[in-house]
């Protein structure tokens, strides 16, 4: 196999063999070339920073991390404008989060678990962004709909491991948040649970946070 180059070029960027890769990414490339993958998440063995990386192009993007040096001026869109994207894409948010969304009440941090970093909740301009995964387009908001089918291949169609949301339940539940590359997500079925999905490994998380909790915090 070919060499592969760090995506971070601005405090990384080295070029490693595949098996400078830990055990564990090694196997997962090797499977994943036989597959003829464009999807996976692996870490440089010199950063330990996680990326993408498509086994057909041969190619390593950047996942979760972008340059502290590069300033992005962001155009803000109307809330009627964000409303009427999200309505396209037939996507509902649960009315008290989005009413919680555009008020001024709305705090970006939010802690998930004790003791470890605090997550970050999308602005309602942030969930209807346009990201890139596995070479298809989706909103920030429904993103996990990227990640199913490179999962189901991966596990052979279906979630073998012992989790009680399915990969093929993981499209529907809506991403509103993140700490690294973990995502904090709402679990469709009722709409209040919050769980944590894991891009390296594939799992996912309960929390003991609700959305509820969210909307209901004070000040």
């Amino acid at each position: 196999m070919k060499e592969i180059i760090c995506p971070y070029s601005w405090d990384c960027g080295k070029i490693f063999s595949p098996q400078e890769l830990s055990v564990f990414d090694y196997n997962f490339v090797q499977s994943a070339v036989e597959k003829k993958m464009t999807f996976m998440i692996i870490h440089c063995p010199n950063c330990s920073r996680e990326f993408k990386f498509d086994t057909v192009q041969w190619k390593a993007d950047e996942f979760g991390y972008s340059n502290p040096n590069v300033v992005v001026t962001k155009n803000e869109k109307t809330t009627k404008q964000l409303t009427a994207i999200l309505k396209k894409a037939k996507i509902e948010i649960p009315l008290s989060y989005f009413e919680y969304l555009i008020s001024n009440k709305f705090e970006p941090q939010i802690s998930i678990f004790p003791d470890e970093e605090d997550f970050t909740l999308f602005t309602l301009n942030e969930l209807c962004e346009k990201i890139n995964i596995d070479g298809k387009s989706y909103l920030t908001i429904n993103q996990l709909k990227g990640f199913t089918d490179p999962l189901l291949e991966i596990m052979g169609g279906s979630s073998q491991k012992k989790q009680e949301i399915q990969y093929q339940e993981l499209a529907d539940c809506l991403a509103i948040g993140f700490e690294n590359t973990r995502i904090l997500l709402v679990d469709h079925r009722d709409q209040n649970s919050l769980w944590v999905f894991h891009p390296d490994g594939g799992d996912i998380e309960k929390t003991d946070v609700t959305l509820e909790n969210i909307v209901s915090r004070e000040e």
